[in-house]
């Protein structure tokens, strides 16, 4: 069974072991070693896997020229259709990573999977949200239940 998928990212939280997961999924499958290297710098305070409606999160990386990494409109149809259709065949998508930036929920991996179910007309996802301070200031009023 693939360890990278939401229902084992539930699993490992269950154990209390969630942020194993996402190093282990970050350095393999997840392809963002940079990421998981600055999450190791300090403690962080995880939420989730909880679902989250995509109105809620914000993308950081597209061909929009105010996102902080852009890319060509090429490249990124490309990787979401590609995502899309993943996601068509019933693919169990790892959790978005997102970081509570005071109150803003902004998306640290996981952007062209956002890019594909916004594509596909989904309206929510799974997340794993963390918090350098503390759970308690991570505000959760977009959960689907």
């Amino acid at each position: 069974m693939n360890e990278f998928t939401n229902l084992k990212a539930q699993e490992y939280a269950e154990q209390g072991n969630i942020e194993a997961w996402i190093h282990d999924y970050l350095q393999n499958e997840g392809n963002n070693v940079p990421l998981s290297d600055r999450l190791k710098l300090r403690k962080r305070y995880w939420l989730g896997p909880l679902e989250v409606k995509l109105t809620s999160l914000k993308r950081i990386v597209g061909p929009e020229p105010h996102n902080e990494y852009v890319e060509s409109e090429e490249n990124w149809n490309r990787r979401i259709e590609a995502i899309a259709l993943r996601l068509q065949q019933g693919w169990d998508m790892p959790p978005l990573i997102i970081e509570n930036q005071g109150g803003v929920l902004s998306v640290r991996d996981g952007n062209h999977r956002m890019g594909a179910l916004e594509k596909l007309d989904r309206k929510s996802c799974p997340v794993l949200i963390w918090d350098d301070a503390g759970v308690e200031h991570i505000r959760i009023g977009d959960v689907e239940e």
